[in-house]
């Protein structure tokens, strides 16, 4: 199948802050002091010394190269900060340039760049984590139980243990969203390595991702919620999606928030993305339950278009089989 018609179309998500949009600096600097000049100064959080030392610390290491000045970035009013989480990928040979924006969700946008000469591909999906990641995931314990880390010193502490920074404070936030972000593209990447279908990871430099994208130059693979799946194609992605559940159970991990929302379609197969949330069923004590809600709700989502399981049973046996398999 060589097409998806979508029935529901990205959503967008401007970010309240307000922002200089990329390449109309000087503009916005006669803006702002006009605005002091009333009394109503208005800070961009990317321009946040903390936010900001934090990338420059991300990319100390990484040499320097040609400017990079993609035009797609002009204009936007993240641009500056799209710019510097991007760069070090340019200066990695990773990417060549940023083509366009294929998704924005609440905490991060999604661009498609021109591979560079250091990757195989030929277009590639950079994710990038907006600063409000800098203020949420307060929800998060669940998740981060068991989670181990690398403190300043180099030392692997869990992240909830001592010689983390505390998360009251702005260093302590930002040591949180880097560890957040790291520990998702090692379980996406580990997740690839297991045969899980998901794109492949390349890599991930502060508050960016950088992996396979999928779809073609006219089209990104869509979200599974945005389109009506053709009856002939749903049970194959349903058994794809459960094998795949099943091979990352296997490299102990479940994703602990698989949903239509994180999964794409493409050609009669599904990927799934977003493993941030990924949790190890050795540690915590609600394993058993995420695993279980990740192969109903995919059951779910696809079961209006013909395909058919027991989603609990299914379940019980990977749950049962994993036990039985050594630790």
């Amino acid at each position: 199948m060589a097409r998806y018609t979508i029935t529901d179309k990205s959503q967008i998500d401007p970010d309240e802050d307000a922002a200089p949009a990329y390449g109309t600096r000087h503009k916005e600097q006669k803006r702002r002091k006009a605005t002091a000049r009333e009394g109503v100064a208005k800070h961009s959080f990317e321009s946040n010394p903390d936010v900001q030392r934090w990338l420059s610390e991300a990319r100390d290491d990484e040499g320097a190269k040609a400017p990079f000045a993609p035009e797609a970035l002009v204009g936007r009013r993240d641009g500056e900060w799209v710019l510097s989480s991007l760069t070090a990928f340019y200066e990695q040979d990773m990417i060549a340039d940023v083509l366009r924006e294929v998704k924005s969700g609440k905490e991060a946008t999604v661009f498609c760049c021109s591979g560079g000469p250091a990757c195989a591909h030929d277009l590639l999906a950079a994710k990038v984590y907006r600063p409000r990641m800098f203020r949420s995931l307060s929800n998060d314990a669940q998740y981060r139980e068991g989670r181990t880390v690398r403190n300043e010193s180099g030392k692997q502490v869990k992240l909830t243990g001592k010689g983390v920074p505390s998360r009251s404070s702005a260093k302590g936030r930002a040591f949180q969203v880097e560890s957040w972000i790291g520990y998702e593209y090692a379980a996406q990447e580990l997740a690839f390595g297991l045969g899980v279908s998901t794109p492949r990871p390349y890599s991930q430099v502060g508050n960016s991702l950088l992996m396979e994208y999928i779809g073609d130059e006219e089209m990104v693979a869509p979200r599974l919620c945005e389109i009506d799946v053709d009856r002939g194609e749903a049970q194959g992605l349903l058994d794809g999606l459960l094998e795949s559940i099943e091979l990352l159970l296997g490299g102990h991990r479940i994703h602990g928030d698989l949903s239509s929302y994180n999964i794409l379609a493409w050609q009669g197969r599904p990927y799934i993305i977003d493993f941030a949330q990924a949790v190890d069923p050795r540690h915590g004590d609600g394993a058993r339950e995420l695993l279980t809600r990740d192969v109903v709700r995919v059951a779910q989502a696809l079961a209006p278009f013909g395909a058919r399981v027991d989603a609990r049973a299914a379940a019980d046996r990977m749950w049962w089989g994993y036990l039985g398999q050594p630790v």
